[in-house]
């Protein structure tokens, strides 16, 4: 059987008060007795009445709702990243609708007619990648990017790629590695690019020209650090320490390397990027921390409350250093 809702004209009936003295009293305005507002309230008590959150969408042009559009949810930094912004909106009242594109076109589109039909507040787009079809329908949103900046009309937050790629080539320099591969290379994704550009820049000022078949591309997932393993240790010139374009890489990487014997840090020196829960794997990875509670402050505030001018922030980062990667006799 279907249940029967009540509404707001019913509650007031039942009361004898007016519709709007009933929305008064369910907004929490001061402006209504005592005693009209307990008897308002018994009667919204005893029938369970829920507010028609999308017909006061609707009448307002907007809602206590904003939308994330993920594109991995597999990712553990993606996961962390929506966990703590569900937390933050949650604390302001707001409810965060998930939306897992998976790199469609179509899913991207629907998502969005559905968040302007419903007036969500805003949009959140994570690392991904948006396709023209969609771009032209964002001007009707209020949107911010995660890690990556996509026009000076809408605000973004990224981590400071460049920052902490430096910090790994340093790092690695100082352990006496020269041979420096990168494992990871997705030309369409924004962040990524950044990383391994910031890579051959870091090495380029210490002199070493990055060759060709140092770049590994793939995806962000675990294979891709399997299959990047399985590549380098074909070269006749093998690396000596590998950046990886995010701890997924790094950890598909490690693995491989245990099911054939071999090991980490003495075959190979591993390093990643991300900082999510890297410590409990063996041996505890070596990366570049985001600060994902930062990450998802600004995110949420960007999309909340809007400034008159959009904002591009760059967000810290800082070097976790584990036990993946040894050093080298000069």
């Amino acid at each position: 059987m279907n249940k029967k809702y009540i509404g707001i004209r019913e509650i007031a009936q039942l009361a004898g008060v007016s519709i709007a003295t009933v929305s008064r009293v369910i907004n929490g305005s001061s402006k209504t007795s005592d005693e009209v507002r307990e008897r308002v309230n018994s009667i919204i008590e005893k029938y369970n009445y829920v507010p028609n959150i999308t017909a006061k969408n609707m009448f307002s042009n907007t809602s206590k709702s904003i939308a994330l559009f993920i594109l991995d949810l597999d990712n553990p930094f993606f996961v962390s990243l929506v966990k703590s912004i569900n937390k933050i909106a949650f604390e302001n009242k707001y409810t965060l609708l998930i939306c897992n594109t998976e790199n469609n076109t179509e899913k991207e589109i629907e998502y969005l007619k559905y968040c302007e039909g419903i007036r969500t507040k805003g949009v959140i787009f994570t690392e991904g990648h948006i396709k023209n079809i969609s771009w032209n329908k964002l001007h009707n949103q209020t949107c911010v990017f995660h890690d990556r900046q996509m026009s000076e009309a809408f605000s973004s937050v990224k981590s400071d790629n460049i920052k902490g790629i430096r910090l790994l080539v340093d790092y690695l320099f100082n352990l006496n590695h020269r041979q420096i591969a990168f494992a990871g290379y997705d030309k369409a994704t924004k962040s990524v690019t950044e990383r391994k550009q910031a890579y051959v820049t870091a090495l380029g000022e210490k002199g070493i020209t990055v060759p060709d078949e140092y770049i590994f591309s793939g995806d962000l997932k675990a294979k891709t650090g399997a299959n990047a393993f399985d590549y380098f240790c074909s070269l006749p010139n093998r690396p000596t320490a590998i950046i990886c374009a995010n701890d997924q890489i790094a950890i598909g990487f490690n693995q491989r390397a245990n099911m054939i014997g071999m090991r980490i840090p003495d075959d190979f020196s591993l390093v990643g990027f991300d900082g999510c829960n890297t410590e409990y794997f063996y041996p505890k990875i070596t990366t570049i921390k985001q600060d994902i509670n930062l990450i998802a402050q600004r995110l949420f505030e960007c999309v909340v409350s809007p400034a008159d001018q959009p904002k591009h922030y760059i967000i810290d980062v800082s070097l976790v250093i584990g036990n993946s990667c040894k050093k080298l006799n000069e």
